[in-house]
């Protein structure tokens, strides 16, 4: 019984009417390009060169489904942009040292924190 399922699949997989299977010609492009780490846009460029047209959509989810893993490109590790560390300021009320230090230079300056929330207050107004 192995055997003649084994023929079914075969039989399903040879091309009819003389076209190519693109499926099976992409997994043998990969498996010639370098097993498991293979891009797609390689295994596109293997194809057209021997006058195969391939969909990139077709080639990554044929790779998937053959096992083949896609190539990660090595980033940044989370946080360490700008853009995360003044988000996790604000979100943690946005107060740092160096805002601290400001506010007590213009309150030095202004004389009491009641005049500074009274200027704050009226900028606030103008803005």
């Amino acid at each position: 019984m192995a055997t003649a399922t084994k023929a079914k699949r075969a039989k399903a997989r040879a091309p009819r009417n003389g076209s190519i299977n693109k499926a099976e010609e992409i997994r043998k492009a990969a498996k010639e390009l370098g097993g498991k780490k293979v891009r797609p846009k390689d295994v596109i460029a293997a194809l057209a060169s021997k006058g195969i047209t391939v969909a990139p959509a077709q080639v990554s989810s044929t790779l998937k489904a053959a096992g083949y893993r896609r190539i990660r490109r090595k980033g940044r590790p989370a946080g360490s942009t700008n853009k995360a560390k003044s988000a996790a300021q604000h979100a943690g009320g946005g107060l740092s040292l160096e805002h601290l230090l400001a506010a007590k230079a213009l309150i030095a300056k202004i004389g009491s924190v009641e005049a500074a929330r009274k200027a704050l207050d009226a900028l606030a107004k103008l803005a």
